[in-house]
């Protein structure tokens, strides 16, 4: 092998083991392949197999899916070892499909064919993907709270709900306790608001974004803090238009052949979660932006249908993230600076 050659190796992560698969041309199913512990114990057996294929740190490119908590020991351990290795939406790899030159690896489906999957396309790709680092540790508990925060929320929904709903059919009882859950929910979300405040506060690089991100008028904390989660502090998207693809705003033609020629639509697949937290933002920013809402007004006006008007405001609200966060300034409104 040759010093400019690398070496690619799939591995499919699941919560207790490891499926690593290495890719020298071909699949070898037997050779190519082992299973380990997802632990210490395991990353140690994993190193003594590459010190048996004569794999060299320095040639190796690794490749796993976004599988969350599963996969921060492993990379960690990667990061120790010096391995270059690369995080793939899982989306991407599930429309992927290797070349049918390679023989029997579509017609199987199981880990161990799912890592070799993955190692193709690392042999693939990888030159123009962008190594993978793990966030600060800061990261890892502002994404557990907002989850936590998310829960709340939900529960709150639903008790307000029933109380606005269903609420003649109560109990004095019935209503009472619901009345304190809602309470309860809505002082847990004040507290972990706070809490996230406080990590946020704790680590500069995600402080820095969240204060140039909360600039920009009709963000708050909330969608503030899901995009430095989902874009991991704005290192895993390099565009604002691949994020915007990835929560479902960004429109694409629906077309095929001569026959089908539908209109230009946004994607149902994504993080609808995002795309709900930025629909409520943008309610707000048009409440205080007075560019947006002359944008809002002048498209009314032309005919178009409102859902599309709304979706279009969304991607100027990312838009305007990923800007303030490249140039590292504090989001301006030049039209109302220059009124």
């Amino acid at each position: 092998m040759r010093k400019d050659e690398f070496e690619c190796i799939g591995v499919d992560v699941s919560k207790k083991t490891l499926d690593v698969a290495l890719f020298r041309g071909k699949v070898d199913w037997n050779e190519g392949h082992i299973k380990v512990d997802n632990n210490s114990s395991g990353y140690k057996e994993l190193r003594k197999w590459l010190r048996l294929k004569k794999a060299e740190k320095k040639q190796l490119r690794i490749c796993m899916e976004a599988t969350g908590l599963y996969t921060h020991d492993f990379r960690s351990w990667l990061e120790q070892e010096g391995i270059t290795y690369y995080v793939v939406d899982p989306k991407r790899m599930r429309h992927f499909a290797p070349p049918q030159s390679i023989k029997g690896i579509r017609q199987t489906k199981n880990d161990k064919a799912d890592a070799f999957r993955i190692a193709i396309y690392c042999s693939l790709f990888h030159e123009s993907m962008e190594p993978s680092r793990l966030p600060s540790a800061a990261y890892f508990k502002l994404k557990r709270l907002l989850a936590e925060r998310r829960q709340y929320v939900k529960q709150s929904v639903l008790y307000k709900q029933q109380l606005h709903d269903i609420s003649v059919y109560d109990s004095v009882g019935s209503r009472i306790r619901k009345e304190d859950e809602v309470k309860n929910l809505n002082a847990n979300i004040k507290q972990t608001d706070a809490e996230m405040k406080e990590i946020i506060d704790s680590d500069l690089t995600i402080k820095r974004n969240y204060d140039l991100l909360t600039s920009i008028v009709g963000v708050g904390i909330v969608v503030a803090v899901t995009t430095i989660v989902l874009t991991e502090n704005f290192t895993v998207f390099a565009s604002p238009r691949k994020y915007a693809s990835y929560i479902a705003i960004a429109p694409f033609p629906h077309e095929s052949g001569t026959s089908v020629r539908g209109a230009t639509r946004v994607s149902k697949q994504g993080f609808r979660q995002a795309k709900a937290d930025l629909s409520i933002s943008v309610l707000s920013a048009m409440s205080h932006d007075s560019e947006l809402k002359e944008y809002w007004l002048r498209k009314k006006a032309e005919g178009k249908h409102a859902g599309t008007i709304l979706n279009a405001i969304k991607f100027k609200i990312v838009l305007r993230m990923f800007a303030v966060v490249k140039r590292g300034t504090p989001y301006v409104n030049t039209k109302g600076y220059r009124r």
